[in-house]
């Protein structure tokens, strides 16, 4: 191995992240992990907030310098990060800095990773001990997820396989237990991790191959002992690891090979103090109310709103009902099912804006728009849709064949977007209900992506939302071949590939008779992964190259903008140059939804029309 390549290791731990916490225990865990990675051949690039700040352009230049293509190939590059962290959406992860509080930006942990790719580098692994905890006040929510790295050197990019560990599931919070001295201070992920890498305990070495730590030993590892050494501090830790290194390919460490292993410092009988969050709650700063489910999709049927806990969002002026409430009477408005159109709830509409083929009548109820073509006749293809709401904010959209659109607002942006097929019955689209209603309190979250996305496919074609929030799901773990068989699944189907799903999927695309097209690369069969996707062959089989039209000319879920600068050239036809520019313009409503400034340029750059 020691020929296909360096193998390098950039290691980040940020104590000093104000106004949240001091956590000396990130440091001492990276300089822990920088010691293993250094003792067992890793070129290490270890940054600190030791000495002075770390921001972006500080991290920006270690990385590069880290990836330097003249110094050669890189066969396995290591990114592991200490600090506060928290979580956005499906799988959208945050590091925050040391000046994260003054210039409002993070770390985006899946577009930093998405960013790599283009260094020609042959596998990757992530390591992030960090809270997954939702925004909990205006200053996490408001947040810009960088992605630190640029265009890259690459021209022709190509997904390598990417082990993951992270501390905690989404949601919830990852601790550092306080020591008599800072330099005692232990964070329990990355306590954990460092047994596991070394060897130091037998669980950590893999069945398969004698002596060594694998991916997928130490997956199990974790899984089994982070839970129970938090509980030995009455805290709750379940870390979320998706080891997908091949097999035979995939060791971390090697007892049969001599190594100066240092001494590990024991596990404390008890904690000094209470023990530290590594989240992001800031005492003494505005709220932000949270409401919705607490839902766990991983398995059983999703319960129904009675006995949920939830709590009413102080923002929702317009209707203070639960989020699943407001979306499943926006979806049953008697007299609406028969034909294509948009639902809109929570804030009167101005205007909407699409294609001159798209035309837009006010019908009988309050907050419904029927769509159609200049004649009258339900519109075939898939149109840009522009909602001018009254407060000045414009939802950026889609108008789907086929589909009734649901819109729910509130004073961000578009809180839910819901799609279901004309005359459909209700428990086709009940899924994508429950989905965006558990990503509204950290409720989505699993042990397993993989098993999850299956759970949330099986519908996709009732609601192509849940589609979208598969594909983020599936790369988070950075599973492309899977993204793309779900692009390759809707031209089966007759249906536009959302356009969340042709940008993750990495695939070329142009522009025919106003209408955006792309190209979907042959995927190859593989082995089902769980249990969950050998029921499912659709899952894993392989699939030839098809073409298929795209829904929508930008991301429905206010994630996907982060993806859009610098694009490789295969996305090129993709994107449309100017539409990155934008992004700056995104409000932070889970959905795209833009200023009047954001919109008044989206308007320009398509050529859309106000459908009056």
């Amino acid at each position: 191995m020691a020929d296909a390549g360096r193998r390098v290791s950039v290691i980040i731990g940020v104590a000093n992240a104000e106004p949240l916490p001091f956590l000396a225990g990130a440091l001492n865990a990276a300089k822990s992990f920088e010691n293993w990675a250094h003792v067992t051949g890793y070129e290490t690039h270890l940054v600190t907030d030791e000495t002075s700040a770390i921001t972006i352009e500080v991290l920006r230049s270690k990385i590069i310098n880290a990836l330097d293509p003249q110094r050669g190939r890189i066969y396995r590059l290591l990114l592991y990060f200490a600090g506060h962290g928290l979580i956005r959406e499906a799988e959208e992860g945050l590091w925050l800095l040391s000046d994260w509080y003054n210039e409002l930006r993070a770390v985006a942990q899946e577009a930093l990773k998405r960013r790599l790719f283009a260094y020609d580098v042959q596998q990757i692994a992530i390591f992030a001990d960090a809270c997954r905890d939702l925004p909990s006040n205006v200053a996490t929510a408001d947040l810009v997820a960088d992605a630190v790295l640029g265009r890259g050197p690459n021209r022709v990019m190509v997904s390598p396989p990417v082990d993951k560990f992270i501390a905690a599931q989404d949601g919830t919070s990852a601790y550092m237990i306080p020591g008599e001295t800072p330099e005692e201070d232990l964070c329990i992920f990355s306590g954990v991790l460092m047994e596991g890498l070394w060897g130091a305990n037998e669980a950590a070495i893999s069945r398969l191959e004698p002596g060594k730590v694998t991916s997928s030993s130490l997956a199990a590892f974790l899984r089994s002992e982070v839970p129970q050494i938090a509980k030995r501090y009455q805290r709750t830790l379940n870390p979320a690891v998706y080891p997908l290194l091949p097999e035979g390919d995939n060791i971390y460490f090697d007892k049969a090979v001599a190594l100066p292993m240092p001494v590990l410092r024991p596990w404390p009988p008890c904690p000094i103090a209470p023990l530290h969050s590594l989240g992001a709650t800031l005492a003494g700063t505005e709220p932000l109310p949270v409401a919705g489910v607490e839902l766990d999709l991983t398995g059983g049927t999703p319960a129904d709103s009675q006995g949920e806990r939830i709590t009413p969002r102080a923002d929702d002026t317009y209707d203070p009902r639960p989020l699943l409430d407001r979306m499943r009477d926006l979806l049953m408005p008697e007299g609406c099912e028969m034909s294509p159109g948009i639902l809109v709830d929570g804030v009167p509409v101005r205007a909407i804006w699409a294609t001159p083929r798209i035309i837009a009548r006010s019908g009988d109820h309050r907050g419904w728009w029927r769509l159609s073509d200049p004649n009258g006749a339900w519109s075939q293809k898939p149109s840009p849709l522009l909602i001018e709401f009254e407060d000045d904010l414009v939802a950026a959209t889609v108008a789907l064949p086929d589909f009734i659109g649901a819109i729910l607002r509130d004073r961000n942006g578009v809180l839910a977007l819901v799609y279901r097929e004309v005359y459909s019955r209700p428990e086709y689209y009940q899924g994508a209900e429950q989905a965006i209603a558990a990503m509204e309190n950290g409720g989505l979250r699993s042990d397993a992506a993989t098993d999850l996305a299956v759970r949330l496919r099986q519908n996709k074609h009732q609601d192509p939302v849940l589609g979208v929030i598969s594909a983020y799901l599936y790369d988070a773990i950075g599973d492309v071949d899977s993204i793309r068989r779900m692009a390759g699944y809707y031209v089966d189907h007759l249906q536009p590939i959302p356009y969340d799903i042709a940008l993750l999927a990495v695939i070329p695309g142009w522009w025919s008779d106003g209408q955006l097209w792309v190209r979907v690369p042959p995927v190859a069969a593989r082995s089902p992964r769980t249990d969950a996707e050998a029921r499912h062959q659709w899952t894993y089989s392989s699939m030839p190259e098809k073409e298929g039209i795209v829904g929508g000319n930008w991301p429905w879920m206010r994630q996907g903008w982060a993806y859009l600068e610098d694009p490789v050239d295969v996305e090129t036809g993709l994107i449309r140059p100017g539409l990155a520019e934008l992004a700056q313009h995104i409000t932070r409503s889970r959905f795209a939804t833009l200023n009047a400034e954001g919109a008044r340029r989206l308007i320009e750059l398509f050529g859309l029309y106000r459908c009056d």
